[in-house]
C-alpha cells in the first residue's frame, strides 16, 4: 500500500455492548459514541518530524487511517486550505484539527493512555512538555539561516539550555522506568518515540541513546508494540478486529486540594493560572518569586522553570499543562474528546504567536532583533494573528467552542505578555475581537474580584 492509500476502516460488531451511561453534572447523560467509528485522515510531511508521534498512536489505536504525506513541493498549493497554515492535520467526521500534541493528547484519552484521574493527565502533560521545551529551543538554532548567527545560537544553547533539558528529561525517564510519565505506557511515550529522530536531528547528536540508554528504553517500549511495529515495519496499519471507544471521564473530588502558585511577579505566563484559580473560588496562595531570586529558587523545580502549582505534596511545571487540567476540574473543557481537541488547538495557535515573537524579543544582539522582528512582522505575525482572529470572531468572542473555556483563560492571561512580544500597544483596538475575550472572561464576578484587588 502506497502513502496516501486509504488503511481499512474498523468493523464493528453487530450488536456491541455499550459502557453504561455516565452523568453530566446538570443530571444530564453523558451521549454515547455513534455506532460507526470516525474515518480518520492523517496529513503531514512525507518523514516523521511532528507527525509521527500521531501516526504511532493511530497504529496503536488499530482503527485503520489514511496516511496523507504532502511532500515540500505540494505544501505550498495545500497550506491555505488548513486551519493554521500548517501540519499535521487529523480530519474526521467532517471537522479537521491541527496542532500536533493537541491531537497525541486526543488520541491519548481516546485509547486509554491518559491515566486514571486529572492528576495523572497533568504529570503526563507537563513531562511531554519539557520534550517540547527541548525540540522547541533547538529548532531556533537549527533553522536560523544565516550561518554564522546559527553556529552562534548552537553554542549558546549546548552551553545554557542543553545540558539542563537531556539531564532533567534523563530524570524523568529514569525515575519512570523507561517511560514518559506515571511508571507506565502513556501517550508521552509516543510522543517521544515519534519525535526522537528529529530530536536527534536537530541537536545534531546522532548517537543521543548511547549518551542517555533510558532514552532507547522509551523508544523500545512503544517499538515493540506489535501493532506499532507491524506499521514501522511496513507503514501500513491493516484492521483486523472490533474496536469500542472508550469514555473519557473523570471525578470530581469531594474535598478539594488547597494549591500554591509559583511564579514571577508579573504576568507573563503566570496569569492564566491565575485567573482559573480565581475562577475556581477555591482559594490558593499566590507566591511571586522576584526576578533576583529565581537563581535560589530554580534548582529546586522539577524543570528548572516556572510557572509551578503545588499540592497534595506533588509540584507540577508547564504553564498550559496546569491550565489544561484546572480547566478540566472547572468544567472549561467542553463535554467531549473532540471539543477538548478543538479548544488544544486554538490554544497552540495562541502559544505559536508567543513562541515565535519569544524568539525576537529575547535576542540579545540588538541588530540581529531588529531583522529578526523585520523578517516575523513580514511573515509570521498577520499570518498568525489573522488565523486567531478569524478562530475568535468565528466562536463569538472566545477561543472555542462558541463559549467559555479555559482556552479564553489563557488569551486573557497572557494578552499583556503577546502586546509586548509583539511590540503591539493597542493590539485590541486593531482586532476588536480580542478584547471581547478579555471581557468575557475578567467580566465573570470572582475573576473581576482577583483582577480588581491586585490593581488596589
Amino acid at each position: 500500500m502506497l502513502f496516501g492509500q486509504s488503511i481499512s476502516a474498523t468493523r464493528w460488531s453487530s450488536n456491541p455492548s455499550p459502557p453504561k451511561a455516565s452523568s453530566r453534572r446538570d443530571g444530564s447523560p453523558t451521549p454515547f459514541p455513534l455506532k460507526n467509528m470516525p474515518k480518520y485522515v492523517f496529513t503531514y510531511f512525507n518523514g516523521k518530524g511532528l507527525g509521527e508521534p500521531s501516526r504511532l498512536l493511530l497504529a496503536f489505536g488499530d482503527e485503520g487511517f489514511k496516511d496523507n504525506r504532502v511532500s515540500y513541493k505540494e505544501w505550498p498549493k495545500f497550506k491555505p486550505n488548513t486551519p493554521f497554515g500548517q501540519m499535521p492535520l487529523l480530519e474526521f467526521d467532517g471537522k479537521t484539527y491541527a496542532q500536533s500534541m493537541s491531537i497525541a493528547r486526543y488520541l491519548g484519552n481516546k485509547y486509554g493512555l491518559a491515566g486514571d484521574t486529572l492528576e495523572d493527565a497533568l504529570e503526563i502533560d507537563q513531562n511531554v512538555d519539557l520534550i517540547n521545551d527541548l525540540r522547541s529551543k533547538v529548532a531556533v538554532a537549527y533553522y536560523e539561516k544565516d550561518e554564522a548567527l546559527k553556529k552562534r545560537k548552537y553554542a549558546e544553547f549546548n552551553k545554557n539550555d542543553l545540558p539542563n533539558l537531556l539531564k532533567k528529561l534523563n530524570e524523568v525517564i529514569s525515575k519512570n522506568n523507561g517511560h514518559v510519565a506515571l511508571g507506565k505506557l502513556t501517550w508521552g511515550d509516543f510522543v517521544f518515540a515519534g519525535m526522537f529522530d528529529y530530536i536527534k536531528n536537530l541537536l545534531v547528536i546522532p548517537d543521543l541513546e548511547k549518551k542517555y540508554p533510558v532514552f532507547q528504553k522509551v523508544v523500545d517500549n512503544v517499538y515493540s508494540i506489535p501493532k506499532v511495529k507491524t506499521y514501522a515495519d511496513a507503514i501500513l496499519v491493516i484492521v483486523k478486529r472490533d474496536t469500542v471507544l472508550l469514555l473519557f471521564y473523570y471525578c470530581i473530588y469531594k474535598n478539594m486540594p488547597k494549591y500554591v502558585f509559583t511564579y514571577f511577579k508579573g504576568k507573563g505566563m503566570g496569569e492564566s493560572v491565575r485567573l482559573l484559580l480565581a475562577y475556581g473560588d477555591e482559594g490558593f496562595e499566590d507566591r511571586r518569586i522576584d526576578a533576583k531570586d529565581w537563581p535560589k529558587y530554580k534548582p529546586n523545580t522539577p524543570f528548572g522553570q516556572m510557572p509551578l502549582l503545588e499540592f497534595d505534596g506533588k509540584t507540577y511545571a508547564q504553564s498550559l499543562s496546569i491550565a489544561r487540567y484546572l480547566g478540566k476540574k472547572y468544567g472549561l473543557a467542553g463535554d467531549t474528546l473532540e471539543d477538548a481537541l478543538e479548544i488544544d488547538q486554538n490554544v497552540d495557535l495562541i502559544n505559536d504567536l508567543r513562541a515565535r515573537a519569544a524568539i525576537a524579543l529575547y535576542e540579545k544582539d540588538e541588530a540581529v532583533k531588529k531583522a529578526k522582528y523585520a523578517e516575523f512582522n513580514k511573515n509570521d505575525f498577520p499570518h498568525l494573528l489573522k488565523n486567531l482572529n478569524d478562530v475568535i470572531t468565528k466562536n463569538n468572542g472566545h477561543i472555542a467552542l462558541g463559549k467559555l473555556t479555559w482556552g479564553d483563560f489563557v488569551f486573557a492571561g497572557l494578552f499583556e505578555y503577546i502586546k509586548i512580544l509583539v511590540v503591539e500597544p493597542d493590539l485590541e483596538k486593531k482586532y476588536p475581537a480580542f478584547q471581547k475575550v478579555l471581557d468575557n472572561v475578567y467580566s465573570i464576578p470572582k475573576v473581576k474580584a482577583y483582577a480588581d484587588a491586585l490593581n488596589k
